[in-house]
C-alpha cells in the first residue's frame, strides 16, 4: 500500500485498519504477560448459552454444568453445536498466538476446503513442546453462513453474545474458541470498539494540539525575548562603551596619583630636614624621582647618616666623600644619597 491508496481509502476501510493495528498492539502486548496475569486482566464470564434439542436457549454455568432458572445478567458466552465447525489439528513452530492468527490466516485456504472471505477462524494452543521448539495447536473453522444463522438466531432471542464457540471436547464445560472477534473484524469492528478508537483518536489528537501549543507558545517567547534583547543592543553597547572609558579614566586617574606620590619632593624634602640635626645645613638638594642628593656642612655633634637610614622614607643612606673627623665645633662639608622608600617598609 502506498501514499495514493491511504489518500483514496475510504472511512470504513480506514476504521477497519485502525482497528487491526489496534487489536494487534493489545494482542502484543498481552503475549508479553505471564498467563497468569491474562487470565487475571481478561474479563470471564462464566454463564454459557447453547440451544437445546428443542430448538430454544438453554443457560448454565460453565463451571458446575448447573443450568440457570433465568437469563443471568451479564456477558454470556454463546455456544453452537461441535458439527457445525470444522476443526483440525497442526503441529507449528512455537509462536504467539498473535503471529499463529496472521499465519493461519494466509493459509485458510490450504489447510481447509473454504477460502479466506468464507469463512471466520480461531486457534487453540493444545501443547508445546520447548526441547523440540514445536507446539501443536487446534484450528477451528466455521463457516460464514452458519455463523450469520446462529448470530440471528441469539438476536432473535435477546441475546447479545459475549462471545461465540463450541462446547469443549471429551465432555469438558468450557467452551473452545471464540468466533467473536473475528466476526467483529470482517464487520470492521463494533460500536464500543469503534467509540474506544475514537475516544482514543481523540486523546491522541488533543496531546498532538497540546504539545503543539506549548511549542508555539515557547517559541513565541523567545522570539519576543530576542526581539527585546536586540532593541536593547544599542543601549547596552553605549553603556558598555562608556563603563571601558570610566574604568580607563579610573586608571589614568589611579597611575596619576601614584606617580605623583613617588615623584613628589615634599616627603622626601619633610624627610631630609627632620634628619638634619640642628648644627647641620644643606646648601644643596637635589631630587631626581628615586635618589635625593644632598651636600652641605655640619659639625661633629650628629651622625646624619644614621638618622638618614632611620626615617620612614628613606633607605640605603650613602656618604660621597671620605669621612674625616675634626676637632669639635669644626666645621665639616658632607655629600650624601640616600634612596627613596615607598609605603614605608625596607
Amino acid at each position: 500500500m502506498n501514499a495514493k491508496d491511504l489518500m483514496n481509502m475510504d472511512m470504513e476501510t480506514a476504521i477497519q485498519w485502525l482497528l487491526h493495528g489496534w487489536r494487534w498492539w493489545i494482542n502484543e502486548l498481552g503475549a508479553m504477560l505471564p498467563p497468569e496475569w491474562r487470565e487475571r486482566l481478561t474479563r470471564r464470564s462464566h454463564a454459557v448459552a447453547e440451544i437445546n434439542k428443542s430448538g430454544s436457549l438453554v443457560y448454565r454455568n460453565e463451571e458446575n454444568n448447573e443450568p440457570f432458572a433465568v437469563k443471568p445478567r451479564g456477558p454470556i458466552k454463546f455456544l453452537i453445536p461441535a458439527t457445525q465447525i470444522l476443526q483440525r489439528d497442526l503441529e507449528l513452530p512455537l509462536l504467539p498466538m498473535s503471529d499463529i492468527r496472521r499465519m493461519l490466516a494466509l493459509d485458510i485456504d490450504r489447510l481447509t476446503p473454504f477460502q479466506t472471505d468464507q469463512v471466520y477462524f480461531d486457534a487453540e494452543i493444545t501443547s508445546r513442546d520447548q526441547e523440540s521448539g514445536r507446539q501443536r495447536v487446534t484450528l477451528g473453522v466455521l463457516p460464514r453462513t452458519i455463523a450469520d444463522k446462529f448470530l440471528t438466531f441469539a438476536r432473535d432471542n435477546d441475546l447479545e453474545p459475549a462471545a461465540i464457540g463450541v462446547t469443549a471436547r471429551g465432555g469438558a464445560t468450557a467452551p473452545c474458541f471464540d468466533f467473536l472477534a473475528a466476526m467483529r473484524d470482517a464487520q470492521g469492528g463494533d460500536a464500543a470498539q469503534r467509540r474506544s478508537l475514537y475516544w482514543w483518536g481523540g486523546a491522541a489528537v488533543l496531546l498532538i494540539l497540546n504539545l503543539a501549543l506549548l511549542t508555539y507558545r515557547d517559541s513565541a517567547n523567545l522570539d519576543e525575548l530576542r526581539q527585546t534583547v536586540e532593541a536593547q543592543q544599542a543601549p547596552v553597547t553605549v553603556a558598555l562603551r562608556t563603563r571601558d572609558k570610566v574604568d580607563h579614566e579610573t586608571a589614568r586617574r589611579a597611575a596619576l596619583l601614584d606617580r605623583k606620590q613617588k615623584n613628589s619632593p615634599l616627603p622626601v624634602l619633610d624627610a631630609v630636614t627632620q634628619a638634619m640635626p640642628m648644627d647641620a645645613w644643606v646648601s644643596r638638594f637635589e631630587w631626581n624621582g628615586r635618589t635625593v642628593h644632598i651636600r652641605g656642612q655640619r659639625k661633629t655633634s650628629g651622625d646624619i647618616l644614621a638618622r638618614l637610614e632611620a626615617s620612614p622614607a628613606l633607605r640605603n643612606a650613602r656618604s660621597l666623600n671620605t669621612e674625616t673627623h675634626g676637632d669639635p665645633g669644626t666645621v665639616q662639608q658632607f655629600d650624601m644619597q640616600a634612596d627613596r622608600q615607598f609605603g614605608g617598609v625596607r
